[in-house]
């Protein structure tokens, strides 16, 4: 937002075509929703909000705008992925199926992703581990642990690799 002095001193805003001006903004549970001059709205989670100092501003610009939206989106998205492995362990590939079903866009799921694996909150080769390990004390036979690895989303090599280790190539039917 530009302001600039007229000749009475009078001060006159002249707002940037990159921008929007906000006219409105209301709280609510999970963070704060913004109203725009032009009728748009944008959600914005309460980190990003204190973070952009966004409290403060009355304008925000169209760049400013879009990375607002992918940080809340990207929080948004980890926090669904957390919710989702409270109910058990999960490949990566299972996750980003499910994030990508509730229409978070790659960008997002990847960026929720990276911050599972630097967090530790999924590890295929620590899933594969312990789900082998569940499955032997029901004394399930190679190919079919194989079979429920790749279904579970392992990749068809690293599961062979995985089950050899602790299995016999000899046993081969289900």
């Amino acid at each position: 937002m530009i302001w600039i002095k007229n000749k009475n001193l009078n001060q006159i805003r002249l707002q940037m075509s990159d921008g929007k001006t906000i006219i409105k903004k209301e709280s609510t549970k999970t963070g704060f929703n913004l109203t725009f001059s032009d009728g748009s709205q944008l959600f914005i989670d309460e980190e990003t909000y204190f973070k952009k100092n966004v409290y403060e501003k009355n304008y925000l610009a169209e760049p400013e705008i879009i990375e607002i939206k992918e940080k809340t989106e990207a929080r948004q998205c980890y926090n669904k992925a957390l919710s989702y492995l409270l109910n058990g362990s999960k490949t990566e590939n299972r996750l980003r199926i499910y994030l990508e079903n509730k229409r978070f866009s790659y960008k997002a799921v990847n960026m929720a992703v990276d911050l599972l694996k630097g967090d530790n909150k999924i590890n295929d080769f620590e899933f594969i581990n312990k789900y082998i390990n569940k499955q032997l004390k029901q004394n399930i036979k190679r190919d079919k642990l194989i079979a429920k690895l790749i279904y579970q989303g392992i990749s068809q090599e690293i599961a062979i690799e995985a089950v050899d280790k602790v299995i016999k190539n000899d046993e081969d039917t289900y």
